[in-house]
């Protein structure tokens, strides 16, 4: 969704890259859920993904990840920093709509941390996340992605590799 969102705007690869950076940014809060089995591995304890998943998605980070996303860009500076704002809110809504959890726990979202825990952000019809309405929007999301390497002879693995890149867009362009 970020990086479609990035391909909006006129801006270069690497502001691309930014952008969809920022669109994902709130969920570096998971890394307890790779961390936890490794720490406990070593004989460790820890509760990392208890402790801290969700914590950034929050305002205060958002402001944070759109000051970085001014820094780093080369050009067009303000654009970017505008739509990296917009896509972590976007990925907020799309966490806040459709995010529940399999035992049916509705993921908070905590707008003001740290400063405040009184605006806590949910849903009382949240859908899950493995639910139809997620499906549906990830293949109209995946036809997109499509269309976009098709037309503008570029994709999502841009902001990974370029080879990787320039094989996805001539599958598609091979294909479709």
């Amino acid at each position: 969704m970020s990086w479609l969102s990035s391909n909006l705007v006129k801006v270069g690869q690497k502001e691309r890259a930014i952008i969809t950076v920022a669109g994902i940014a709130p969920d570096v809060d998971g890394i307890g859920l790779l961390l936890d089995p490794i720490i406990r591995a070593f004989g460790g304890t820890s509760n990392y993904w208890g402790q801290w998943h969700h914590t950034l998605h929050s305002f205060t980070f958002c402001m944070l990840i759109a000051a970085a996303s001014y820094v780093l860009a080369k050009a067009n500076k303000f654009t970017v920093a505008c739509v990296a704002f917009i896509v972590f809110h976007l990925h907020l809504l799309f966490d806040l709509v459709g995010s529940r959890g399999p035992d049916g726990y509705q993921w908070p979202i905590p707008y003001l941390e740290p400063f405040s825990d009184l605006y806590t952000l949910t849903w009382q019809h949240q859908w899950a996340l493995n639910a139809w309405q997620n499906v549906v929007i990830g293949f109209v999301l995946l036809i997109s992605v499509g269309l976009v390497a098709k037309r503008y002879h570029r994709s999502p693995f841009e902001v990974i590799s370029k080879r990787m890149d320039e094989a996805f867009v001539r599958m598609v362009q091979r294909t479709f």
